[in-house]
C-alpha cells in the first residue's frame, strides 16, 4: 500500500426511488477531483460508515453492487469491480491502489446488479485516494 497523499469522502445517492437492476447511478461533479491522478479507491457500506456527508442512511451492502471508473479518454479503467472488494472492512483494512490516472469522475458510476441491498434515498460512500499535478512535480523535483 502507498501512503495516502490526498483522499475525499463523496456520495453516490440511489435517489429518490429504489434502482432497479441494473441501473447505473453516476458520480456528481466535484470541483475538487477536477483533473486529478487518481491512485486509490476505497467504496464503504453501513459497516463502516452509517450516516453519509449529506445526512443520508448508507447502503446496507455492497453485494451487488459495482463501480466503473473512466479516465480523460473516456477509457473504463475500471469496469464493474465489485464494491465490496474495495470496502477495507471487508479485506483486512487493505485499500486497492492503482497505477494513477486521471480520473473523469462524472463518467463514472456505480452499477446496481442486485437491489435488495439499497433503498430509496441511501448512498455509497466513496473515498477517493489521488493526487494533483502539483503533485507530481514536487515528487519529480526532489
Amino acid at each position: 500500500m502507498k501512503p495516502i497523499q490526498r483522499s475525499y469522502l463523496i456520495e453516490v445517492n440511489c435517489g429518490t426511488t429504489n434502482p432497479g437492476n441494473g441501473t447505473n447511478i453516476p458520480f456528481q461533479d466535484y470541483p475538487q477531483l477536477r483533473n486529478i491522478y487518481l491512485c486509490g479507491i476505497q467504496v464503504f457500506d453501513l459497516n463502516s460508515v452509517t450516516i453519509s456527508p449529506a445526512g443520508r442512511t448508507v447502503v446496507g451492502a455492497l453485494t451487488g453492487s459495482t463501480i466503473t471508473l473512466v479516465d480523460i479518454y473516456n477509457q473504463e479503467i475500471l469496469r464493474q469491480y465489485p464494491n465490496q472488494d474495495l470496502s477495507p472492512y471487508y479485506n483486512s483494512g487493505i485499500y486497492r491502489d492503482f497505477k494513477p490516472f486521471q480520473l473523469q469522475l462524472t463518467k463514472s458510476f456505480v452499477t446496481i446488479l442486485d437491489n435488495t441491498s439499497t433503498a430509496a434515498n441511501e448512498s455509497f460512500i466513496v473515498n477517493v485516494l489521488y493526487y494533483t499535478q502539483k503533485d507530481l512535480q514536487n515528487v519529480r523535483n526532489n
